[in-house]
């Protein structure tokens, strides 16, 4: 699993799909979405929130994934986006995995 997050280097490179422990940085993945010939970058943040499954007086969350069959299924969203839309620029698909605590982003979505 990445222990720094960055966005690929690749120029040529239109998805970024990525399993990390680190924090999610907006910042950074809307940076990497926005191109010149992008007219709109759009962004979804999934957070961690105090109730799940109709349970109050939850405090933080354990994300855990197997990385390889969970960077698949991401690779697999997006294929299937680009295959729907074919005007899609680039694709952020990240998910956190860890101990993350209430308001944490635990996934981001940046489509350009």
């Amino acid at each position: 699993m990445p222990l720094v997050r960055r966005p690929p280097t690749d120029h040529s490179m239109h998805d970024w799909i990525e399993l990390t422990s680190d924090v999610l940085s907006t910042d950074a993945a809307v940076a990497w979405a926005t191109t010149p010939s992008s007219g709109a970058v759009v962004s979804f943040l999934g957070v961690v929130r105090d109730h799940a499954e109709g349970r109050a007086g939850v405090t933080a969350m354990t994300y855990e994934a197997y990385e390889e069959p969970a960077v698949r299924a991401m690779g697999e969203i997006a294929a299937e986006a680009r295959r729907r839309w074919p005007d899609l620029g680039r694709v952020a698909l990240l998910h956190r995995v860890g101990e993350l605590e209430l308001s944490e982003a635990s996934v981001q979505v940046v489509v350009s």
